[in-house]
C-alpha cells in the first residue's frame, strides 16, 4: 500500500487496515494483515501500526512445511525528498544516525508494505523448526550413520 504525503495534510491522520496477499519473497496462505496510521509530526511523517501473518516456511530439521504465526508492531519516520537531502547533508561524515533515523519518502510516497516486510524479516527466527519437536526425523536420521567422520559426530547430536 502506498500513501502519498499529500494525503497527510495539516497534521491529520490517515488510518489503514488491509490484507497484503503477496509481499516479495514472503508467502502467507491467509495474507498479511496490516493495521495502522500515518500522521505528520513537525516536518516528518510517521507511519506506525501492527501486522499479523501466518507464513509458509520449511522446518530446518525435517524439511516439513510449517506455518508459524508472526506478529508485531512497526514504525517508520519519513521526510519528503527536499527535507531528507537537508537531513543527510547535516550529518557529519562519521556520525551515526542516533535516536532519530529518517527514511526518504521517494516520489513523495511512503510504501507501507516495504516497511512491514522489513519488520517481518527481522522478526523471523533464524532457524524455523517444528514445535515442540519434529514428528518426522527421517531427514536427520538419513545423515546419522556410523560411517561419519568422528570429528563431525558431535554436530549430529545438536538439537534445534
Amino acid at each position: 500500500m502506498i500513501i502519498k504525503l499529500s494525503e497527510i495534510i495539516n497534521e491529520s491522520e490517515v488510518t489503514f487496515d488491509y490484507v497484503e496477499r503477496t509481499m516479495d519473497s514472503i508467502e502467507s496462505p491467509e495474507g498479511i494483515t496490516i493495521r495502522g496510521k500515518a500522521y505528520k509530526e513537525g516536518n516528518s511523517y510517521v507511519v506506525e501500526g501492527s501486522y499479523r501473518a501466518v507464513l509458509r516456511l520449511e522446518c530446518v530439521r525435517c524439511l516439513t512445511e510449517i506455518e508459524p504465526l508472526i506478529q508485531g508492531d512497526f514504525k517508520g519516520e519519513y521526510l519528503d525528498p527536499k527535507d531528507y537531502s537537508k537531513y543527510i547533508s547535516s550529518l557529519k561524515p562519521e556520525e551515526e544516525f542516533g535516536d532519530k533515523h529518517f527514511e526518504e519518502a521517494i516520489n513523495s510516497e511512503i510504501d507501507i508494505s516495504n516497511l512491514v516486510r522489513e519488520y517481518i524479516i527481522l522478526d523471523l527466527s533464524e532457524y524455523e523448526a517444528c514445535l515442540p519437536e519434529c514428528s518426522d526425523t527421517s531427514e536427520v536420521e538419513k545423515y546419522s550413520k556410523d560411517d561419519v567422520d568422528p570429528r563431525w559426530q558431535q554436530l549430529l547430536d545438536i538439537k534445534f
